[in-house]
């Protein structure tokens, strides 16, 4: 019960789940490691607590519409 409570009044104040607002964190800072490190993106993925590369990308691609290594390749080009 108030593990619900929790999330209705994180959703209410922050706009987001607490999953969601953690997964946006989490690809905040790969973002920032990708252009700011020679890190691969297996490396990336774990700093960034995500178990398997594969499921990292994913997730990337889903919340930027590109790749981990697109990013990077654009980011450090512009």
């Amino acid at each position: 019960m108030l593990s619900f409570h929790f999330s209705r009044l994180f959703h209410q104040i922050m706009g987001n789940t607490p999953a969601q607002y953690l997964l946006q964190c989490r690809i905040t800072l790969a973002k920032h490691l990708l252009v700011s490190t020679a890190l691969t993106v297996k490396q990336i993925a774990l700093e960034t607590g995500f178990h398997q590369s594969s499921y990292f990308i994913k997730r990337f691609r889903e919340q930027t519409g590109i790749t981990p290594e697109q990013f990077r390749q654009l980011r450090r080009m512009g």
